[in-house]
């Protein structure tokens, strides 16, 4: 019987202790992580930041031509984007406020990628559209402003920059006490190759800025540039292909799976609606240049020729018109007069080939464009080689390197000069970088895109996207100031930005 009460009272008082329990409590979902962990903010950061290979990017870079309607077109017809960015900026603040958590310095690596990981997502949303909203963005639960104001791109690039020297300044006492980030998939947690890639991301936006070079003094484009270069002890930077910043995919990973591998597994190494765009073939048949024998597949019109050695030979190789009519390039792929790419290169595995975000190419010939600029000094064709070195050894052509310098030499700090520079930069973009290599031709003009009667843009290349239908809705003053100030109150994809003006 005292079994009995006993029982009874245990269960009277914890119906009571549960009736006492807030609403809110119980509301709580006993499954959701509460306090994340900020190694694991960063590895889903890095998830989130890459650019990835074989989509549309590629075919307005002008690499690929797609010649059936099914799949899309290269017809520069594109209106809006989005601001989907902005989700990873959240992210990063919350890296931020979990880090401050952390004791010691455990949380001093994740607060120094912060500065570099705002600058990356502000300039690739500014790149984008112009002006976005950043000094009062990211506010919104904090202090209740969901209609932030938009920054004028000056302002944001002066910001983004004083990161990125804030970011090298934090990270240097880091590197040399050794410290490591965890949960880092591409560097493994070595500081130093993040150092490095901060300030090869830094000289790309100040080489995109050769625009603003000599009018705007508080960007001081010139001086930080030759600062960084000059200065390689404070300034490490990406030189060679060690320290590219590359995603290496994997199989066992869906969100890291490379994406021109077929879901089933089935190669088939015949594939008629993706061909090679002329403007990437041409450059490469006119210099002569082996990396085309490994990432392309010669005509098949060349093959039936039974030419002895016919897949060395550069004419065997044709790319599509981008400004070409999708009927026009399915004829020429069908009767073999177009290349494809090389399936045994690119599709060795289910892993693919890496995806180098930014590399040692790149920055190699940032360094030489500035030297032809004349914002530094310094040997120009040292650099311009080195870029096309680091990738020829990228695709493993390296024995190729001697014949080809040997025919294209450095034309000198002239236009015919940096022509070469952007060109070869323009190659070393292929499948990798995202949108690189199309703001590169945005603002030099080379290598020169073509445009033809399959253009829907009044043949003309777009220049930006327009802003997101949704901020029409929920933030139309501000979104209506700043077009007022950038292109008199037009929202057009060829609305001429800050940038490039």
């Amino acid at each position: 019987m005292k079994i009995t009460k006993y029982i009874s009272f245990f269960c009277l008082s914890m119906v009571i202790l549960t009736a006492c329990k807030k609403t809110e409590d119980l509301q709580k979902n006993p499954s959701a992580i509460i306090n994340v962990s900020p190694k694991l903010l960063f590895t889903g950061l890095l998830l989130n930041s890459s650019q990835a290979p074989w989509t549309s990017d590629q075919r307005n870079n002008q690499y690929m031509v797609l010649n059936e309607s099914y799949y899309g077109n290269q017809s520069y017809d594109w209106t809006t984007s989005n601001f989907d960015t902005y989700a990873q900026l959240r992210n990063v603040v919350r890296m931020e406020i979990e880090a401050q958590k952390q004791t010691g310095t455990l949380g001093a690596p994740y607060l120094t990628l912060a500065k570099f990981f705002r600058a990356y997502f502000f300039v690739s949303m500014t790149e984008m559209f112009g002006d976005i909203p950043m000094s009062e963005a990211l506010q919104g639960t904090s202090n209740g402003n969901f209609t932030p104001k938009y920054d004028s791109q000056k302002d944001i690039y002066i910001q983004c920059l004083k990161w990125l020297e804030e970011a090298n300044a934090a990270i240097i006492p880091l590197v040399k006490s050794q410290t490591k980030a965890e949960g880092d998939f591409y560097y493994n947690g070595d500081l130093s190759q993040w150092q490095k890639l901060i300030n090869s991301f830094r000289l790309r936006v100040l080489i995109s800025l050769s625009k603003r070079a000599d009018d705007s003094p508080e960007l001081n484009v010139k001086q930080q540039f030759s600062n960084m270069v000059n200065n390689p002890d404070q300034y490490p930077l990406i030189l060679t292909n060690t320290d590219n910043f590359k995603l290496v995919y994997n199989t066992s990973d869906v969100s890291n799976n490379y994406p021109l591998w077929p879901s089933n597994g089935i190669v088939i190494k015949q594939d008629l609606r993706n061909s090679l765009g002329a403007t990437f073939v041409n450059i490469a048949v006119k210099t002569k240049d082996a990396r085309l024998f490994v990432v392309a597949l010669p005509t098949d019109s060349a093959k039936v020729t039974n030419t002895p050695g016919y897949a060395s030979q550069f004419t065997s190789y044709r790319g599509g018109k981008t400004g070409e009519l999708q009927t026009t390039l399915k004829d020429q792929a069908i009767s073999g007069k177009l290349s494809m790419i090389n399936f045994d290169y690119w599709l060795a595995s289910p892993s693919g080939i890496p995806s180098i975000q930014l590399g040692a190419s790149e920055t190699n010939f940032n360094i030489a464009e500035a030297i032809n600029r004349g914002w530094i000094g310094g040997d120009a064709a040292k650099y311009f080689n080195a870029g096309i070195e680091e990738s020829f050894k990228f695709y493993g052509a390296s024995s190729a390197i001697p014949a080809f310098e040997i025919q294209n030499p450095y034309l000198g700090n002239t236009p015919n000069g940096l022509t070469q520079i952007l060109e070869q930069k323009y190659v070393a973009f292929f499948q990798n970088s995202g949108k690189q290599a199309f703001y590169n031709y945005r603002r030099t003009g080379i290598p020169k895109f073509d445009v033809g009667p399959a253009n829907a843009n009044n043949n003309q290349i777009p220049v930006r996207w327009a802003y997101p239908i949704g901020e029409y809705t929920v933030n139309t003053a501000n979104l209506k100031a700043s077009l007022q100030a950038q292109f008199n109150g037009a929202d057009s994809q060829n609305g001429v930005m800050w940038l490039i003006k």
